[in-house]
C-alpha cells in the first residue's frame, strides 16, 4: 500500500485477525517458534462471515470472508473489502483477497490480492513452497514491469493458514503460539497469547469467547527482528464453541484505535 488510512487498516485487521509477536531484538527468536503441526481441534466448516470495521467511534468499512474446502482437502479463503459512508468519500478502497492452502498441514499454497484505489490498482501474487515464498507485486502506476522477489524461510504461513493454525490449538489460558507469517509484502513474527475466557456481545450476537493478546514484529531478510510501527498492540476474541469464529478485534495502530466486529454469520 502507498498509504495506510483508517479504513485500509480495517481491511488489514480482518485479514490479520489472530496474528501477533513479542518484544526485544533477540538472536534466538527462531528457537521459540511453535511446532508446525496443527492441533487437534476440528477444521473450520464452510462459512461466510461479514464484518463491520471502524476507526474510533466511526464505522469505516465492511469485509466479507468466505471459508470453504475442496474434495482434495484444499482450504480456500475468498475475502472482499470496501470503505463505506463518510470514510469512502475520503479514502475510496476496494480490495479482494484469495488464498489456497493445504487443509491437512495448514500450510499455504498461493495468495492473490487486489487493492483498488482512486489513483492506482495494486495486484500482489504469492506462491509458497517448503523453502519460503515468491512474490510478484505490480501497481498500475509503475512504469517498469514488476520483478519477482523471494523470501526464504521454512514453514511460512499466510493469513488464512495462520488463522486456521491458531484455532486448531488447545488454546488453554496462558498458552502462547509463535509463527512467521507472510501476509503480503513482508514477513512477521506473530505471537498469540491466550488471556482467558469471557462472554462478549457483537453485532452478530452474544458468544462465549476466548480472549487473545496480539503483537507483531517484522522479520528482516537477514533474520533479525524490528519493531512493527503501524501495529502497536491488539486484542482479539474467538468464539468458544465448535466453530471458533473470529468475533472481534481491537487494535492500536499509528492512526489510533481501530476495531473489527462480526456482523453476520451464514
Amino acid at each position: 500500500m502507498t498509504s495506510f488510512p483508517p479504513a485500509a487498516g480495517c481491511f488489514r485487521l480482518v485479514l490479520l485477525l489472530l496474528l501477533a509477536g513479542a518484544g526485544a531484538l533477540r538472536a534466538d527468536w527462531q528457537d521459540e517458534l511453535s511446532p508446525i503441526e496443527p492441533g487437534g481441534f476440528p477444521p473450520l466448516r464452510p462459512v461466510t462471515l461479514e464484518y463491520q470495521c471502524g476507526w474510533a467511534a466511526l464505522t469505516a468499512g465492511r469485509v466479507e470472508t468466505q471459508f470453504s474446502r475442496t474434495a482434495d482437502d484444499t482450504c480456500l479463503l475468498d475475502a472482499t473489502a470496501a470503505t463505506t459512508g463518510l470514510v469512502r468519500a475520503l479514502w475510496r478502497i476496494d480490495a479482494t483477497h484469495e488464498a489456497k492452502g493445504d487443509l491437512t498441514s495448514l500450510m499455504p499454497l498461493a495468495v492473490h490480492q487486489t487493492e483498488v484505489y482512486r489513483a492506482q490498482t495494486i495486484n500482489t501474487h504469492l506462491d509458497f513452497d517448503g523453502e519460503g515464498v515468491e512474490r510478484l507485486r505490480q501497481s498500475t502506476s509503475d512504469k517498469n514491469p514488476a520483478r519477482r522477489k523471494r523470501f526464504k524461510f521454512d514453514n511460512l504461513r499466510d493469513l488464512q493458514t495462520a488463522i486456521l493454525y491458531v484455532r486448531s490449538q488447545k488454546l488453554e489460558s496462558g498458552a502462547t503460539y509463535r509463527m512467521v507469517v507472510y501476509p503480503g509484502t513482508a514477513a512477521y513474527l506473530a505471537t498469540v497469547t491466550v488471556l482467558g475466557r469471557e462472554r462478549i456481545k457483537v453485532e452478530a450476537g452474544s458468544y462465549p469467547a476466548i480472549k487473545l493478546d496480539l503483537q507483531l514484529e517484522k522479520v528482516t531478510k537477514d533474520m533479525k527482528l524490528t519493531a512493527q510501527g503501524k501495529f502497536k498492540h491488539g486484542t482479539a476474541w474467538l468464539s468458544d464453541d465448535a466453530d471458533r469464529l473470529p468475533l472481534k478485534m481491537d487494535a492500536q495502530l499509528f492512526v489510533g484505535s481501530v476495531w473489527v466486529e462480526l456482523a453476520k454469520v451464514d
